[in-house]
């Protein structure tokens, strides 16, 4: 058995083969020109830092519009005096220019030629003026838009300067109010204490007269022990006689505030509602 080659076939897988190189080849070289990009770029990359107008790359940069006028300028003062040196010379003053005057003269060819020249270095010279003035043009408004960007950043820090001081000015005027607020209260304060003192020493003065309110009058100790209970910390009962006969009387703490009596007396009301509630003087 003979094994024969199909050229069909040899040739598609050749094919195949090399398409799968050819792409390998462009891949592997985007990715290393991608790479190369991306180095050079990363390389020239400066970042601005927030005070980038106060750096020396900015000042200089400011100035450098400056200094290229200025090399202009020279090269236009030395084209203008070589325009300057090829006008007409004065033919009393130079002889040697007379005779080479007169010669143009006998020669109308020359004489159109010079006349050319003349005006060609006329023209030149009105030019090179009209570039040196668009040259000081261009420096004037390089220095207008200068001192207008230092303007606006003068503007800008006095504009911060003042938010600055206007958030000052209210945290002290918050602070002054929240001292104030605390010396009234603290004020308030002592003022209720002193007024409650001078209360204590005015009815101190005057003897003032300590109640008590009586609840009830019950035959057994336990039936008292009982209402006492029910009436709170302000009611006790104590033991007595009354006619020859033993009772306890259920009573309440003697106190000269008013507050505090009513107090009682609606306590006493509440639980004792079925007994007659009396009140005392001591």
């Amino acid at each position: 058995m003979s094994f024969r080659l199909n050229p069909f076939k040899v040739m598609r897988a050749v094919g195949i083969v090399a398409v799968v190189t050819y792409g390998i080849v462009l891949t592997t070289g985007y990715k290393k020109s991608k790479q190369t990009t991306t180095e050079s770029i990363t390389k020239d990359m400066k970042v601005r830092n927030k005070d980038f107008y106060n750096s020396k790359d900015y000042k200089n940069n400011l100035t450098l519009p400056n200094q290229v006028v200025e090399n202009n300028n020279e090269t236009v003062a030395q084209e203008l005096e070589q325009a300057k040196s090829a006008q007409t010379i004065d033919l009393q003053k130079n002889p040697t220019a007379n005779n080479q005057q007169t010669q143009p003269q006998n020669n109308p060819k020359a004489a159109i030629d010079t006349k050319k020249q003349e005006e060609q270095a006329k023209l030149k010279a009105q030019k090179l003026e009209q570039k040196r003035q668009n040259l000081a043009e261009q420096r004037r408004q390089e220095e207008a838009k200068i001192e207008a960007r230092q303007a606006e950043i003068r503007k800008q820090q006095q504009e911060a300067a003042a938010r600055k001081e206007q958030a000052a000015a209210q945290a002290r005027a918050e602070a002054a109010r929240q001292h104030a607020r605390e010396e009234a209260a603290r004020k308030a304060k002592e003022d209720a204490a002193r007024k409650a003192r001078e209360d204590a020493k005015k009815r101190q003065a005057k003897g003032g007269t300590k109640k008590y309110i009586q609840v009830a009058s019950v035959g057994t100790e336990g039936a008292a022990r009982e209402i006492a209970k029910k009436l709170g910390g302000n009611f006790y009962y104590k033991r007595t006689s009354v006619n020859g006969r033993t009772v306890y009387v259920v009573m309440s703490n003697m106190t000269d505030n008013p507050n505090t009596l009513k107090a009682m007396e609606n306590q006493a009301k509440k639980v004792r509602g079925g007994y007659m509630i009396r009140s005392v003087g001591k």
